[in-house]
């Protein structure tokens, strides 16, 4: 019993009793083979594809997920939240009444009034670390 090529594809190899491969005799019945070729996920470039779409399992769910964060997004930036953290600079902080003035008036010497913030504190700590060294 010997092996020959297939008459008609002259490609497979078949027993001597049988007339036709077994690839030629599925396309003779009308049976259409399928293409088990595994696309690759155009994100990653690593895992296989999910059937229907052009990314694996992870990146098609990491895609969701970022969707629904965009969306989420858009939700919150039509909605209340946005509005009142744009007032949030014209609020006005109350004084407290149990400070005293007297502290109060140390507290604005020590930043140096409202245009210089402290900047002569640093300068004055400044000079005095030039002399220690």
């Amino acid at each position: 019993m010997g092996l020959r090529k297939c008459p008609r594809c002259e490609l497979n190899y078949i027993r001597d009793d049988e007339q036709l491969c077994n690839v030629c005799k599925r396309h003779m019945k009308g049976e259409v083979e399928t293409d088990d070729v595994v696309t690759i996920c155009t994100e990653c470039g690593e895992n296989p594809a999910v059937r229907g779409s052009e990314l694996c399992a992870m990146c098609l769910r990491e895609a969701r997920r970022q969707e629904n964060l965009e969306k989420m997004a858009d939700d919150l930036t039509g909605s209340s939240v946005v509005d009142d953290m744009n007032g949030i600079d014209e609020l006005e902080v109350p004084i407290d009444d149990d400070i005293p003035e007297i502290e109060l008036e140390e507290i604005d010497k020590e930043l140096g009034g409202d245009s210089n913030l402290g900047s002569d504190d640093m300068d004055e700590g400044e000079e005095e670390e030039d002399e220690e060294n």
